[in-house]
């Protein structure tokens, strides 16, 4: 499944306050400065390998809502994240500013997956369903985890129901039908 998750916003991407606003998809996370350089660490939401190496400028996305258009100077692979040089930004304490923000890129951008792969973005908000019509609730989140991804369901009522995304449980995903159907297993979803 890809990571590009959701911003769940629905902002122009471009400098453009005439065009149509197009919908932001999260890419990844600033996590941390990375030197003295104004370098930043990057977490990717991605399963693209090399989503970040050819990356010219994107959106950044503060806790606090505010946007900022970015450029990206320079990028590189370093051990489970990459480090990106942000124009603009030339020491540690600039870069320490960034911490937290999401970088985003228009939605058009994201490129076409093989059949049957997903963005997390198209997965999170469907309906789930059991095989026999049983309405279960809606996809919240998405978990990337070592073994494999798993959909974290609002069961209604404050309940929390955690599915493994795996073909043994999981039958259809249907992004363009709003709906993501499940086989019925003992004590998954119900007591």
């Amino acid at each position: 499944m890809g990571q590009d998750k959701a911003a769940g916003l629905n902002k122009a991407a471009g400098l453009n306050k005439a065009a149509e606003p197009e919908e932001l998809v999260v890419i990844g996370e600033i996590t941390a400065p990375h030197g003295i350089r104004g370098e930043v660490r990057v977490r990717s939401w991605s399963d693209s390998p090399d989503r970040f190496r050819h990356l010219t400028d994107c959106r950044l996305i503060y806790a606090d809502g505010r946007e900022e258009a970015c450029r990206i100077s320079g990028a590189k692979r370093s051990r489970n994240f990459w480090v990106l040089k942000l124009a603009g930004v030339d020491n540690r304490n600039d870069a320490e500013e960034r911490r937290g923000a999401t970088l985003a890129v228009p939605r058009s951008r994201v490129g076409p997956l093989p059949p049957g792969h997903f963005y997390v973005f198209q997965v999170v908000g469907l309906r789930v369903v059991s095989e026999e019509g049983e309405v279960i609730g809606r996809v919240k989140e998405v978990l990337s985890l070592p073994a494999h991804d798993v959909y974290v369901v609002d069961g209604g009522a404050g309940r929390e129901i955690l599915i493994p995304a795996v073909k043994a449980v999981v039958t259809k995903i249907a992004p363009e039908e709003g709906v993501l159907i499940v086989k019925s297993l003992p004590g998954l979803w119900s007591d």
